[in-house]
């Protein structure tokens, strides 16, 4: 695309076609780590982990989200190992953050992932047009705060619905644990000896909930839409899963869709939609 052919787009356009360009290399660096568990926002929060043991006071708004967003996602940062939490002791009402070393790597990773941009940027254009570059984005950052402040622009409306998670009851808690592990789930029991545990992938979790009496009649149902359902379908037919999985078909409502039943007779459809001539 040349100069001319840029000038053809709109600069909201322009701004949405180009702003994966980090975010690409900074995931081509992650996975030759070998991470692949961050949760949303999570390289920016462990990049604004301030040095005197907490996230930067700007993060929040440095992000779109809120105070309480990022608490969570920190949450899952330290559960996960990136980060520990301690007691500050300066000052009993603040914790104190810090990053561990697998925290480190991701930072430095994510770091690597940037100067590859910013090298790659600099053999095309000069280092002036980056400049003015980065002086007009810190301008419209500007003027989207002044917009919110002044009434003249509006916030995203909050999202009501974040997640929906089924609870599946199943008849041996340990053993639908190891059965959604071998489905590719990240598991999870609540706490020893308890009979509620939780399953997550990809953004998507489910509940499963021990009833020793609990009989296939009485099976839980839930929809999950995916991207591909004949590469799940291949995924979940491999030897040694066990359930069943229901091959793919083509439906009248437009969806490649199977189907899993797990070894308690809780059914998952799965489907993705067809591309249109």
């Amino acid at each position: 695309m040349d100069d001319g052919e840029r000038l053809n787009y709109a600069t909201p356009t322009l701004m949405r076609a180009a702003r994966g360009a980090y975010a690409q290399s900074i995931r081509a660096r992650l996975r030759a780590i070998g991470v692949d568990d961050l949760p949303r926002n999570g390289v920016f929060v462990l990049a604004g982990i301030d040095p005197a043991g907490g996230p930067r006071q700007d993060l929040p708004t440095g992000l779109g989200v809120s105070k309480q967003a990022v608490s969570q996602v920190i949450d899952v940062l330290v559960s996960r190992g990136y980060l520990t939490r301690s007691p500050d002791p300066g000052d009993r009402r603040r914790i104190s953050l810090e990053l561990t070393g697998r925290g480190q790597e991701v930072v430095d990773a994510a770091l690597h992932g940037v100067e590859d941009v910013d090298q790659r940027l600099l053999e095309r254009v000069s280092a002036e047009q980056v400049e003015a570059m980065r002086v007009v984005l810190a301008t419209l950052a500007e003027i989207k705060v002044s917009g919110l402040e002044t009434g003249t622009g509006l916030r995203r409306p909050a999202r009501q619905f974040r997640q929906f998670s089924p609870i599946f009851p199943v008849r041996d808690l340990a053993a639908a644990l190891a059965h959604y592990t071998a489905l590719g789930f990240e598991t999870l029991a609540y706490a020893d000896g308890a009979d509620y545990g939780f399953a997550n992938r990809d953004g998507t979790g489910l509940h499963l909930a021990a009833h020793p009496d609990h009989g296939h009649q009485h099976r839980a149902e839930t929809y999950l839409y995916v991207r591909d359902a004949d590469a799940l379908y291949a995924e979940w037919t491999r030897p040694g899963i066990g359930g069943e999985t229901r091959p793919v078909g083509l439906m009248e409502y437009r969806l490649r869709e199977g189907s899993h039943i797990d070894p308690d007779g809780n059914l998952i459809r799965f489907g993705s939609p067809v591309a249109d001539d």
